[in-house]
């Protein structure tokens, strides 16, 4: 039988942070310093940003930790993913960054392996886990050891199938992303309210357009 825990016991828990205030601050002003686990659930509509918003959070993971961005909606020599990987300045973390497109059985297998990366960013869920029995096994096998990133589609402003809203609700950072904005709906947020401008030119243009029409 576990043991159970004191308030002491809960409160003087080590807990480990990464310090995007020091090395990411507009990262930080949306999410906060990231506990070096857990689960985050990214979702947004097609051309909203999200592909570029996960190679920002890979970037930033990547200077601390060995990261895997595990990529299913684009096959990886497609010339969007690679002047997507050229623009983001991924080189600058080529010793610590991988990406790979591993089905379930694959990437299990992968992160057995002794020294597997610690973050491993999924795009997407559909395309990865088969049901959400799936993603729980996979999940609770990992969550505890390593940042999990997984993404999904939005309809509207919602994921948009089953699978994908019961992982938005299971995650610990929540961020929905529309017109290069990102914004936090997690437990944990930053010090600006969770907002994060994922490309300045593209946020500003479509929300000048918004401007006109209105």
């Amino acid at each position: 039988m576990k043991k159970a825990l004191t308030v002491n016991n809960i409160v003087n828990q080590k807990v480990t942070l990464i310090d995007f205030n020091k090395t990411h601050p507009q990262l930080y002003q949306a999410f906060g310093n990231p506990q070096n686990k857990g689960i985050w659930f990214v979702w947004g509509g097609s051309g909203s940003g999200k592909s570029s918003l996960l190679l920002d959070l890979a970037k930033a993971f990547s200077e601390s930790y060995k990261t895997i961005h595990n990529e299913l909606e684009e096959d990886l020599d497609d010339l969007d993913f690679i002047n997507r990987i050229r623009l983001k300045n991924m080189q600058d973390v080529k010793d610590n960054f991988l990406t790979a497109s591993y089905n379930y059985e694959e990437l299990c297998e992968y992160l057995e392996k002794r020294d597997s990366p610690k973050v491993v960013i999924i795009n997407s869920a559909t395309y990865f886990f088969k049901d959400l029995q799936q993603y729980f096994e996979f999940t609770n096998k990992y969550k505890r050891k390593k940042i999990i990133i997984v993404s999904g589609m939005a309809k509207s402003n919602n994921p948009y199938s089953e699978l994908e809203t019961k992982i938005m609700y299971d995650a610990n950072k929540k961020i929905f992303v529309s017109g290069y904005q990102a914004l936090c709906k997690g437990r944990t947020i930053g010090p600006n309210g969770g907002v994060y401008i994922i490309w300045a030119e593209g946020y500003e243009k479509i929300r000048g357009t918004q401007e006109q029409n209105n």
